[in-house]
Order: C-alpha cells, then structure tokens, then sequence
C-alpha cells in the first residue's frame, strides 16, 4: 500500500494551494494600491513611488533568497520557487513598514523572514514562525532607526496614543486627540499615516469577507480576534470612563485588522481545528491588548502572533481528535480564554490613568522620546516661518518666529494658530545659542513634547555654518518637530542677508 503524504496545509491539494495564494496576493495588492492612492495624493509623487520601491526591494530579495537557498539544496529553482510562495511573504512584510522605511532595511528584514522565518524550518509548510511577522520583529528591534532620506512619516495613531498613558477621558482631549487622525471615521477608512497598508480598515474587511468567502481564510480567525480585543477594550473604556469611542479606537487604529485577516489565519502556523483556530485568535486578542496597554509597545499584534505561534503545538494537543469526542473539552477551553478576557480587561482597566485634562504641563515636566533625524540647514520654501521680532545685544541676535505646526499644515484646526519659536544665533562664534519654544499650539500632549529639554538642547553648540547637521525629531509629533527645525533655518537666512 502506497501513502501519500504532504506538509502542512495537507488539507487542500496543489492546485488549490496555488489558487488560495493567487488569491491572497490579489487581495494584499488592492490593499497596496489604494496606499498608493493615498500618499500620492496627500504626500506627493515621491512617497507613492518610494512605496514602489520598497515593495519591489522586499519582492527581488525573497526571490533571491528562494532561488540562493533552491541552487545550494541542488533543487530545480523554479519549481522551487512556484512551491514556496516567497511573494506572498514579501508583499506582507512591504505593507507592514512604515512608509519611511529604508529600503536596505526591508532587504535585510525580508531576507531574514524568508530564510530564518521559514527555510531554515525546511520551506513551506514546516515554518513555526509566521515569516513576515519574523521580518517586522527584525526590523523593529533592529533597524528601527533605518529611515529614508526625505521621506518623513508622521506620529502613528497608537504611537501618539502610547504617549498619553492609553487612557483619555477628557472630551477635549479626546476630540483634539482624534481629529489629527480625521476622527474615528478617518482611523477605519484609513485618512492618515501609519504603516503602508494597514491603515484602510474598511478595504482591509472587504477583503477578508471575499477571502473568507472564497474559503482563502477561516473567518473565525478574525471575528474571534477582533471580537476579544473590542470586549476587553470595551471592559477598560467603561472602568476608566474614557466611552465607547476607546474599543472603536483600538479596533481602527494599527495593524489588528490586516494581522487578523492577514496573518493571523496563515494555516501553517496556526492549529488545524475549528475550536483550536478560536482559542488562539482570542489567545491573540488578549496579548494584543496587554501588550500594548501594559508593556506599551504599539506594535501588539505583531509580538502577539508570534507568541501564539509558539503555543499552537500546544492548543493542537488539546483541541485534537475526534471532534464529537471533545467538543464538551472544546467548549470548556473557549470559556476560559473568554473569562481570562474579562480579567484581563478588569485588571488593565483599574491600573491604567487617565491622560491629564486639557493644559500643558510646566516645560521643565514634559520629557520625550527622540526619533526621526531632521535635516536642520535644508530648504524652508514649503509652509516657512515667519521672523514676529528681532532684537541684537553685542553677537547674540534674538530671533522671535512663528511657526506653522501640526494645527495649521495638517490639522484641520478651527481658528489653528502657528507656533512660537524663540531662536539665539552667536554671530562671533557662529553658532546656536538655544532654541526655546514659547508657544506650542498643536495637539496638547503630543505637540507639547517640542518643548522638552531632550528635544531642545540639541541645538545648543551647532555650528549654523554646518549644512549636514541634523537633530532627532520627537517621536511622536515629527510635524511639529520640523516646525521648530524651519524655524531655526529661516532665522539662521535671515541673520545672512545682514
């Protein structure tokens, strides 16, 4: 007797393997096109077409490694590659980096995804690990600071979120918190920036329900996943007072979305039964919110994936058999995951605090995480400040600007007023004396952060004769850290036409 034996997903044959990923891959590319859409129209030609590149980068070096990794196996390369469906890992990766990203390291991190991710498991089907999950972690960790000349990318949603302790309840701050993002209709239609293409909330269902209805993907997957996050957050928004508008944020904010339709329902590294698929989306669901709550990582999804992929041997073991036999267990092991939900909402819940009410805190009290490198000599023809007042005593010339930031350029602002920067320039020494914001007018705990020492004392000591110099913008409000930067430019042009 002959058996006939394949790896894992052995419950559909070649051809529709082929089809399911076909599929996938049309799916995943409408999602790319519409954030081509997108940042050529908000952003310009030259972040669509950087976007381009970045998907072609990661595309060519799966390809490559595929095809390096087949010719030292001794395997027919093309074959190889057909069985091995290294695009679908490339364009998951491409939609998963931010749109600043370099292109060096997306090669690194696909690389990284397709041969420590799944070839080194021994290819296709034998992976642990979801590969594109792989790759982002690499990134993340380490080539966070890898960013694209010229190609800037605003605060994310979560980041900025993160910033203000995950709890809000005042109204005021909620609205001026919401509104930079196009409010919670702008989050689920995917008006603003984030990661390439997780940002379409909407498109990103459309998909999933066509997939799932294609039998591409298990629907319970997503549901369950989602459905775990909005109760938990559900939990927390009633605890803290913060509203319903906080599981609606944590559901249209991220990556949850694309990772419950996209990654978390890769049948390779997830249990094979219905009831092991649902304890692990909730498994995920709860370590989504833990870890974005508690450790405060914005990225949960992707760290929760990966640790569910780990426990999936385990849930296999008891889920499996015959499903008549355990259903009761089954159902059991549900009820479980689904109070541990509820715990862990009731926990999170009575230990997060509340983002302080409307007012800024004393400067001295305002710290900062530094990220982006800013270009401090460059151009300053788009959105350029104005000099209020200029006033000499001996070198030291005082340069009073103002300062088009986040609530005038992108805002949308009722009554948005630009903001005050108080610029010493040293014509003896030719250098910065300081830079000290006077009047910050964007969103209140996100664009306050400019007048942190950590931000400001960068531009102590520069030589404004040095055109390569750079600063660290603050993570979290890069549009109103470039605000300060212009400032400083066009105080430093105006001191040489004296």
């Amino acid at each position: 007797m002959k058996f006939t034996v394949r790896t894992s997903p052995n419950y559909r044959d070649d051809i529709s393997t082929k089809r399911i990923m076909a599929e996938l891959t049309t799916g995943l590319l409408a999602v790319f096109a519409f954030s081509l859409v997108y940042y050529a129209m908000n952003e310009g030609s030259s972040y669509a077409i950087h976007a381009v590149i970045l998907m072609v980068t990661s595309i060519v070096t799966a390809l490559v490694t595929e095809a390096a990794y087949a010719a030292i196996k001794k395997k027919n390369v093309t074959e190889h590659i057909k069985a091995s469906f290294p695009l679908v890992t490339a364009i998951i990766l491409t939609l998963m980096v931010q749109i600043n990203t370099s292109a060096v390291a997306l090669a690194l991190g696909t690389f990284f995804a397709i041969f420590i991710g799944k070839l080194i498991f021994g290819g296709f089907g034998q992976n642990i690990f979801n590969p594109a999950a792989t790759g982002r972690a690499l990134i993340l960790t380490s080539f966070a600071g890898a960013k694209a000349a010229d190609i800037v990318s605003s605060a994310t949603p979560l980041s900025s979120m993160s910033q203000l302790g995950w709890i809000i309840t005042d109204p005021t701050k909620v609205e001026s918190f919401l509104q930079q993002f196009g409010g919670l209709s702008g989050l689920f239609l995917g008006l603003h920036q984030g990661a390439i293409g997780e940002t379409s909330k909407l498109l990103i269902i459309i998909v999933g329900i066509i997939l799932a209805y294609r039998k591409v993907l298990d629907w319970r997957v997503p549901v369950f996943y989602i459905g775990t996050v909005l109760v938990i957050t559900t939990v927390i928004g009633v605890m803290t007072g913060a509203g319903l508008w906080y599981p609606a944020f944590h559901i249209a904010a991220g990556g949850l979305v694309f990772g419950a339709v996209f990654m978390a329902t890769d049948p390779v590294t997830n249990p094979t039964s219905a009831a092991g698929r649902i304890i692990f989306a909730m498994g995920c669901g709860i370590l989504t919110v833990l870890i974005r709550t508690k450790a405060s990582l914005p990225g949960g999804v992707l760290y929760s994936i990966l640790i569910m992929n780990m426990l999936t041997p385990l849930i296999e073991k008891y889920t499996d058999g015959w499903q008549i036999k355990t259903i009761g267990r089954n159902k059991k092991l549900v009820a479980v995951m689904a109070a541990l939900a509820l715990l862990v909402g009731v926990w999170a819940g009575s230990t997060l605090t509340p983002a302080a009410a409307e007012g800024e805190a004393p400067a001295e009290e305002i710290t900062a995480t530094l990220g982006d490198s800013l270009k401090l000599f460059n151009d300053t023809t788009s959105n350029a400040p104005e000099v209020l007042e200029k006033k000499a005593e001996g070198d030291v010339v005082t340069y009073k600007m103002s300062a088009k930031g986040y609530a005038v350029t992108e805002g949308g602002y009722a009554d948005a007023k630009p903001n005050i920067v108080e610029v010493k320039l040293n014509k003896a020494t030719k250098k910065i004396e300081s830079v000290t914001v006077l009047e910050v007018n964007d969103t209140n705990g996100i664009g306050t952060q400019v007048k942190a020492k950590s931000f400001l004392d960068q531009f102590a000591g520069l030589s404004y004769e040095d055109k390569s110099a750079t600063v660290d913008a603050v993570a979290t409000a890069t549009v109103s850290s470039t605000s300060v930067v212009k400032a400083v430019r066009m105080a430093v042009e105006d001191l040489g036409k004296e």
